[in-house]
């Protein structure tokens, strides 16, 4: 009795499987089930491949890099940065790690590290799911040298080595021919 039970839902399995697979050819190429969504800046109507919430953090953790990050286990190690010390509670010096290259070719130095700081720090709400991850307004950069940045808060600030794990340092190139901002709708939810 169990072998026919198996039996009929393997079966059912493969109808549903070949049901969903002869109405995926059947589908015009670019067309998709998901209910269309309007873009404010947009007259047509947007089809949402994947209309999960995170794709843009699959997209910048898996492509950018940040000063630092967390192991498996949640401690923090370097990323971009190799060493930082605290000047006072608000104040921290990062030194940058030399010899990394972008995948275009672009050599990490403090000027390419303060593109990406200065373009993040000029949207409204850099990490619209979690907004705990935004530095403050205020927050100040200064280039010490090509490899060493410093930054100073406005206010102390306890959650500033998980802002640094959420700050996504991109090229130059990126930044003049993509970035995050959509020159559509002017948001910095990316235009993926």
């Amino acid at each position: 009795m169990t072998s026919l039970n198996n039996q009929s839902r393997f079966k059912r399995r493969h109808a549903s499987l070949a049901a969903a697979l002869a109405l995926s050819f059947a589908l015009p190429a670019g067309t998709s089930l998901a209910a269309p969504q309007k873009d404010a800046a947009a007259e047509a109507p947007i089809w949402v491949v994947d209309p999960s919430p995170v794709n843009w953090l699959w997209i910048t953790w898996n492509t950018m890099e940040e000063l630092v990050r967390v192991d498996k286990d949640g401690k923090q190690e370097m990323g971009l940065a190799e060493s930082y010390k605290w000047i006072d509670p608000k104040t921290v010096e990062f030194k940058l790690r030399k010899n990394v290259v972008f995948q275009d070719g672009e050599k990490l130095n403090a000027q390419v590290f303060r593109k990406s700081f200065d373009e993040v720090q000029r949207w409204d709400n850099p990490h619209p799911p979690g907004a705990f991850l935004n530095f403050a307004k205020g927050t100040k950069l200064d280039v010490i040298d090509d490899h060493t940045v410093r930054f100073t808060f406005p206010e102390t600030d306890s959650a500033a080595m998980m802002k640094f794990r959420g700050m996504h340092v991109g090229s130059s190139k990126f930044w003049k021919e993509l970035g995050f901002v959509d020159k559509k709708t002017g948001k910095a939810e990316g235009h993926w």
